[in-house]
């Protein structure tokens, strides 16, 4: 049995394929209505996916991936103002925090919550040790392309670890996003 008839990987090449095939339809309704941010700021969520927020027409835009395998939709919100909340993440480590398998390496960070109009929760984590972000200008924007992704590949993997050293700078992105 060769590498690419295993089982597994044939289920998660297709989970990666109707996940494509979800972003490449929302990209295609987005660019017939014009949507076209100057940038959106990215983070990586806990169920494998993404959210992104950004601004265009004088509104805040909130996207929100589905988790790779999960029969959901993308979540696609706008408004004047989300109601946001933003949380520091302080996770100690535990053992001797994570070098060579023994205990748990710590994480640090800030995560915004936003809660929709219908009461839904979306969070953009940026936590060191744990998630991953990027800022992407419309030209270099991987939602927005309208054409399919070479081997169905997935968002995520443009997004950059949350370097210890940018925090303070992608929190303060985060905040001017948000307006706060």
């Amino acid at each position: 049995m060769g590498l690419f008839s295993d089982p597994n990987e044939l289920e998660r090449l297709e989970k990666l394929r109707k996940l494509e095939d979800k972003r490449l339809a929302l990209a295609q309704a987005l660019d017939r209505q014009g949507f076209r941010p100057e940038s959106m700021l990215f983070a990586s969520t806990d169920n494998g996916g993404f959210a992104a927020i950004g601004r265009h027409g004088g509104k805040l835009w909130l996207i929100a991936s589905p988790g790779l395998g999960t029969e959901d939709d993308f979540i696609l919100a706008s408004a004047e103002r989300f109601d946001v909340t933003k949380r520091e993440v302080l996770v100690k480590s535990e053992g001797m925090g994570g070098i060579m398998g023994f205990g748990r390496k710590g994480q640090h960070g800030t995560e915004y919550v936003v809660t929709l109009e219908d009461g839904r929760e979306v969070r953009l984590p940026f936590v060191f040790g744990r998630s991953s972000w990027a800022e992407f200008p419309l030209k270099k924007n991987p939602l927005l392309l309208t054409r399919r992704r070479r081997k169905d590949a997935n968002v995520v993997w443009d997004l950059h670890p949350v370097d210890n050293a940018q925090l303070n700078k992608i929190t303060e992105l985060a905040d001017k996003y948000f307006g706060l």
